[in-house]
């Protein structure tokens, strides 16, 4: 019987499990679909009715803001920002589905 090889590198580390986990890299074409997508969303919240691109796209920020200044920026009530998310929310859902199955 032979005695094994040595590396003089110490051991292989894929070979003894010490790389189980490769962080992962999209694809070019993860980025293609990534960037699709996120037009795909631009064009529908563009084509919102009234006041609801501009509350959609202040919604997304980062951080959001408050509904307190949501109100001043866009001249709506405190307490019509949530309807009406919910209304603009439940429009670009129906746009996108459409648009997916059309």
């Amino acid at each position: 019987m032979r005695p094994a090889a040595r590396n003089p590198d110490g051991p292989d580390p894929v070979k003894h499990g010490m790389c189980t986990a490769f962080p992962s890299v999209p694809s070019a074409e993860d980025e293609v679909l990534a960037e699709l997508r996120r037009r795909r969303v631009r064009e529908a919240v563009a084509a919102l009715p009234g006041r609801c691109p501009q509350l959609v796209a202040a919604l997304s920020e980062d951080p959001p803001p408050t509904y307190r200044e949501l109100s001043h920026r866009l001249g709506m009530p405190r307490g019509s920002i949530g309807p009406t998310r919910a209304r603009c929310l439940a429009c670009l859902r129906v746009l996108l589905h459409a648009e997916r199955y059309a």
